[in-house]
């Protein structure tokens, strides 16, 4: 009686034993395939562009639209475009001084400001907004920025 119990609690153990080894070795696969999966091995570098999720024309417009919270005092303010060209820039001149707006090129660096000094409300910021997002998209213009001048 004491054999059987002794061959029966050593099969008792060798299963145990042989289960866990069983896991053991399943999981040390499954990881080695999530680790294939998540981090490949490969030769050559990823390599992505990633483009900006907004345009410059949404930045322009949310930079005056974000003028109607500030006090008259901030006027007069500069904005700064860019052009590929001098006749580009002349047209984008021409477009905006239809509107009532000043603007100066320079030829240097071809680019060209536009000096706002009417009002911050809201109307008012609207229409200056839709007039430089015509002219813009008219002349190819890039908008790169405002400064306050005082």
């Amino acid at each position: 009686m004491n054999l059987f119990k002794f061959l029966v609690g050593a099969a008792t153990i060798t299963v145990g034993a042989c289960a866990v080894a069983g896991k053991v070795r399943r999981d040390k696969q499954r990881l080695e395939e999530l680790d294939e999966f998540l981090c490949p091995d490969i030769d050559e570098p990823i390599e992505k562009e990633i483009q900006p999720s907004v345009s410059p024309l949404k930045n322009m417009e949310s930079d005056i639209m974000g003028f109607k919270d500030a006090v008259e005092e901030i006027l007069p303010v500069t904005l700064t475009y860019s052009f590929d060209s001098k006749e580009a820039a002349k047209q984008f001149q021409t477009e905006i001084a239809e509107n009532g707006l000043t603007s100066s090129y320079d030829d240097e660096d071809k680019l060209v400001d536009v000096v706002y000094h009417e009002g911050v409300n809201e109307s008012d910021l609207k229409i200056l907004s839709d007039t430089l997002v015509n002219a813009c998209t008219n002349t190819s213009a890039e908008y790169k920025g405002f400064h306050f001048n005082k």
